[in-house]
């Protein structure tokens, strides 16, 4: 990387190139509030490092905010353990299907680039990565470089507080089982020819999006019990689809694929018998869930969810809004 590492570094963070310390310091240095945005974190060795120090910071009274989205699906999925650990240890939590975006953002400094927030990021792969201590710096572009992330930041958090809160189940129900269902059309059994699986292959973003919406809309509305059960369900389809959809690329369609018309019944077996497997795993999560939600109509306001976040995340509204420019010129 260039730059002068008092002030500002970025560019290529090499193999075996670590800025872990850097990243945690910019934590240990924050006294006004800690934003964080990003897909990928993990508690091991230096990770559990950066949440210690983030726990400390948030015991010492500042305010920290982590915005993620809720559907990284997989057996070592970090974020019921991370929605957990900050709720537990009063940081707030936004959750954004959409997000894909590294960085951190203190009152001194920022940082942005392709890095997760993980030791083998940190230490190992080549990233892009961009470090400043903005407090330090005067020139136009840095300020406007932290501005666009404060934007960002207010521009979150005001879709949040305009949120209408239901205080009810009822259209949360009804929204789960609508979605739910639109999921059920979009995955398709396989006849001989090989456009239905096409489709569904198609359609498996849209499909995750969905069901990332759906999971955000529970956390915002909800209790962290009745949160937890939706994750599970929701979990449970999309490995159900993840299976059929492996299969799928690696047996019957993909970019190199040619023929329209699969005649090994093997392989058309297999994907009938995945797709019904992926039937009768959404069947059964609608059955249990009627049975768990059947006579629940109002949310006990003092669980909510909502209601643990508001205070953090309005106070780290008021302290992005009213941050000084640091002598920007």
């Amino acid at each position: 990387m260039i730059g002068n590492p008092n002030y500002s570094q970025w560019g290529i963070k090499s193999n075996g190139e670590d800025i872990t310390y850097e990243i945690i310091d910019m934590v240990h240095n924050a006294n006004s509030f800690i934003v964080i945005g990003g897909y990928n974190f993990s508690f091991a060795r230096q990770g559990q490092m950066f949440f210690d120090e983030l726990r400390i910071k948030a015991n010492q009274g500042v305010p920290i905010l982590m915005i993620f989205p809720p559907n990284l699906y997989g057996p070592s999925n970090p974020q019921p353990i991370l929605i957990n650990y900050c709720i537990r240890n009063g940081i707030a939590v936004m959750l954004s299907y959409q997000n894909h975006s590294k960085w951190l953002l203190t009152e001194n400094s920022i940082y942005y680039g392709s890095s997760n927030f993980s030791p083998t990021s940190w230490q190992h792969k080549t990233e892009v990565v961009t470090l400043h201590n903005h407090s330090r710096i005067r020139y136009s572009w840095a300020k406007d470089t932290v501005q666009d992330f404060r934007l960002f930041i207010q521009r979150e958090i005001n879709s949040i507080n305009r949120r209408r809160s239901m205080h009810n189940y009822t259209g949360l129900v009804a929204n789960t089982r609508t979605t739910w269902q639109n999921i059920r059309t979009q995955i398709l059994r396989l006849n001989p020819s090989i456009e239905k699986v096409k489709t569904t292959l198609n359609n498996y973003e849209n499909v995750e999006l969905e069901l990332g919406l759906l999971t955000q809309e529970w956390f915002y509305e909800s209790t962290l019990e009745d949160f937890s059960k939706l994750f599970e369900y929701n979990n449970q389809i999309i490995q159900s689809i993840n299976e059929l959809c492996r299969f799928a690329y690696s047996n019957i369609y993909n970019e190199s694929t040619e023929s329209q018309e699969i005649k090994n019944q093997e392989i058309i077996d297999k994907y009938n018998t995945l797709h019904s497997n992926f039937l009768e795993t959404i069947e059964n999560i609608e059955s249990e869930f009627s049975e768990v939600f059947l006579d629940k109509k109002y949310i006990n306001q003092e669980k909510e969810l909502s209601t643990a976040n508001s205070e953090i995340i309005n106070k780290i509204y008021e302290r992005i809004k009213t941050a000084p420019n640091n002598g920007y010129k």
